[in-house]
């Protein structure tokens, strides 16, 4: 998507959000680059390659972690963000779509659709955070995820604690922490680190609570058989526990931190019952010039559905509908962006994120320095010790990255303002000739074929609507809606009076069909005068097609027809005033 600029304005260069996690990221990303080049030293002179790989390691997550920070210098949210909440139409379309008929369906409700929760543990969760139900669906999924991974990872923990501290042996403890350290790899920690959950079940629970009572003891029996550990786990156990359990955590408190009050969902709503005689479509094309009289910032609407009323005219009658829904552009709402890590602290809402960056920042810190001096000793001085380096090195290193990924989500939330707009039209039509002018004496008539429409229906949904989206190439989901009761009340009255003002009929409306048509008026009003005078007794007035002596028909004054209405005298032979157009008597 390419980032579309305007000067007419620069409210969507928006403030980068990632400011804070930048920071962090350049001086993690700068320890591992420094402790990698070390660790390269260190095995500069004896090529070793233990010392390399470890500095080749560091170098690659050093340089991987100041790629993203580097790639998040700049954010630039253009107009064609973020997403429309539906398939845009383009101009000259029209058609609807599932997403446009589910926006009408929460303009027409004023309700927002939220999914229930299911299972005992996201049970305790709304139960304890009851208004989590109403929060965007990200932040839902968020805390979801973050909770269940936090109730796995303190019940494994007790578990191990039970099975190593309390019935352990030291005959037992090195198998029963391998045992947990697989276990907290594969069903804990690897489902953390890839967003989903961890593989906790009742199944599971029960193995765990069955595990932590019995488990040394079958240990104990089962230990001449079994292999025997020359080193313990215990320490990579107890690391990868307890960092993970506060990775979920801080997670956990940062999402519910985003969780506001319960939303508004209000709507605006007017009808308009109308009787034109003009098509319907010429509301349709008067709402579409309204609509662009209200773009915002200069920017077209996104329209998402459109239907335009069909009229046959040789059927002479029959129903029609058509509608319109438009969004203006999303605004950004005004909310603060942290510019430090003090001020961060400081913020309700962004406390715990960077709480878990900073944790995140730690981690990666005693994992460099773990990995450093792993890379100095030797692998056969002490080998209890560089395998417990290692496993404490990687622990830290995944988790850190895990926490920099989560809170990158939370860290690219955007809120934004729109309006939405939905016009109905729904009738039945009737075609109709209507004539002006008189058919007899008239010189000029016209006949009109107009289509007229009895009793139809105008309805008007307006909204003003928030939304959110977590990354700018995100999907946005409605979390608010606002009534606009004055807005959506003069929409209608405007295209109510629209459609009431337009003329039916067929006449001459330039300048210069109306001046011929006066002076074609003003020349037969004479040449009306000058047949009379010419029909007096002694007249000279000579005409055309008009005899200069006077017959015994028009000798006589008496013979002429006066309009008893006006006065205006008449031929005799006329049955109508050629003045005013009423019936002559004889």
């Amino acid at each position: 998507m390419s980032y579309d600029y305007s000067s007419a304005g620069a409210t969507l260069e928006l403030p980068n959000p990632y400011k804070v996690q930048n920071l962090l990221l350049f001086l993690s990303g700068g320890t591992l680059v420094t402790f990698g080049v070390l660790a390269l030293l260190e095995g500069r002179t004896t090529l070793g390659p233990t010392p390399l790989s470890i500095g080749m390691a560091l170098l690659f997550a050093g340089l991987l972690a100041l790629g993203v920070a580097a790639k998040r210098l700049r954010f630039f949210f253009g107009r064609g963000r973020p997403h429309s909440l539906a398939p845009e139409l383009q101009a000259t379309m029209t058609g609807t779509s599932p997403a446009a008929d589910a926006i009408k369906r929460l303009l027409r409700e004023g309700a927002l659709t939220y999914p229930e929760p299911s299972g005992a543990v996201d049970g305790v969760l709304y139960h304890w955070v009851p208004k989590l139900i109403t929060a965007p669906i990200a932040i839902q999924d968020q805390a979801r995820s973050a909770f269940f991974n936090a109730s796995a990872m303190v019940a494994a923990s007790l578990s191990f604690i039970v099975a190593w501290g309390v019935f352990g042996s030291e005959s037992s403890r090195p198998l029963l922490s391998a045992a947990y350290f697989a276990f907290g790899l594969l069903f804990l920690l690897k489902p953390v680190i890839s967003e989903r959950r961890a593989q906790l079940n009742t199944k599971t629970l029960v193995l765990l609570v069955t595990a932590a009572v019995i488990g040394p003891a079958v240990v104990s029996i089962l230990g001449k058989s079994l292999p025997q550990l020359q080193f313990s786990l215990a320490p990579q156990t107890f690391m990868l526990l307890v960092s993970g359990t506060v990775a979920s955590v801080l997670l956990l408190c940062a999402a519910l931190r985003q969780v506001a009050e319960p939303p508004a969902t209000q709507t605006s709503s007017e009808q308009v019952r109308l009787s034109l005689n003009v098509p319907p479509s010429l509301l349709l094309d008067e709402l579409e010039r309204t609509m662009q009289e209200q773009w915002t910032e200069k920017i077209p609407n996104r329209r998402y559905a459109r239907t335009t009323p069909t009229i046959q005219p040789e059927l002479h009658a029959g129903p029609f509908a058509g509608e319109l829904l438009e969004e203006t552009q999303p605004m950004p709402m005004p909310n603060m962006v942290p510019a430090s890590i003090g001020q961060a602290l400081s913020s309700g809402r962004h406390r715990f994120l960077v709480s878990l960056d900073l944790y995140a920042f730690a981690l990666t810190v005693a994992a460099a320095v773990c990995a450093y001096v792993f890379a100095r000793s030797s692998v056969d001085a002490n080998r209890d010790l560089s395998l417990q380096l290692v496993g404490a090195s990687s622990i830290f290193m995944v988790v850190a990255g895990f926490c920099f990924r989560s809170s990158a989500q939370l860290w690219g939330r955007f809120d934004f303002q729109s309006f939405m707009t939905w016009v109905e039209l729904e009738g039945t039509y009737q075609t109709a000739s209507v004539g002006t002018g008189n058919q007899v004496t008239a010189r000029m008539h016209t006949n009109n074929q107009i289509v007229r429409t009895e009793s139809m229906t105008l309805r008007v949904w307006r909204a003003r609507v928030e939304s959110v989206v977590f990354g700018k190439d995100a999907g946005r989901q409605i979390t608010a809606m606002f009534s606009t009761d004055t807005a959506a009340r003069e929409l209608a009255g405007h295209l109510e009076q629209f459609g009431r003002s337009r003329a039916s009929l067929v006449a001459p409306e330039s300048a210069a069909d109306l001046s011929r048509i006066n002076a074609l008026a003003h020349a037969e009003r004479a040449l009306v005068s000058a047949v009379g005078q010419s029909a007096l007794p002694g007249s000279t007035a000579s005409l055309i097609g008009v005899n200069d002596a006077p017959t015994a028909e028009t000798s006589s004054p008496s013979q002429f027809k006066f309009c008893r209405h006006c006065g205006a005298k008449n031929l005799p032979d006329a049955r109508f005033c050629q003045a005013c157009g009423e019936r002559v008597e004889a």
